[in-house]
């Protein structure tokens, strides 16, 4: 079962960097071959605007 969209954080090249990604399968262990990722945000309040976004747009089908 997939996971909903979440907002996760990376510190990068002295910056932090706010990451948009759902899990591909609950049951699984949360690693990067198990996230589905849409982008990178320089703010995060962006980053969860569109984990929103998706969350509601995948809630609507």
């Amino acid at each position: 079962m997939k996971g909903e969209w979440r907002v996760s954080s990376n510190f990068v090249g002295g910056e932090t960097l706010y990451g948009v990604y759902c899990l591909r399968d609950t049951q699984a262990v949360d690693h990067s071959g198990n996230r589905e990722c849409r982008g990178y945000y320089d703010v995060k309040a962006d980053a969860q605007k569109e984990a929103d976004r998706l969350n509601r747009e995948e809630n609507n089908d």
